[in-house]
């Protein structure tokens, strides 16, 4: 884990630092582990799934998200979450 400019990366297959960073992302009470995967629940069907092997999963409405991670970039201050990978940059915004 180490900062860059726009926030806290994050290697998706750290289950530890991931769980860390979606609870202050989320709030402790929003974070749970299903299966092994850490997922942040919001509001309705709104949610954040990362699997051990770096398998990400989003879901909000009009729009999703699932890929392989390089990369997760938490901007707290921004309530962002960068999903990144070579050719891929997918930003979930926390609602």
């Amino acid at each position: 884990m180490h900062v860059t400019d726009g926030g806290t990366a994050v290697d998706p297959t750290d289950t530890a630092a991931v769980r860390e960073h979606l609870e202050r992302f989320a709030g402790a009470d929003s974070v749970s582990e299903r299966d092994g995967a850490v997922v942040a629940d919001f509001r309705g069907v709104t949610h954040v799934t990362v699997h051990p092997d770096g398998r990400i999963e989003t879901g909000m409405p009009l729009h999703e998200f699932a890929g392989v991670a390089d990369r997760l970039v938490f901007d707290h201050d921004a309530g962002e979450l960068r999903v990144e990978r070579d050719g891929t940059d997918y930003t979930f915004r926390r609602p």
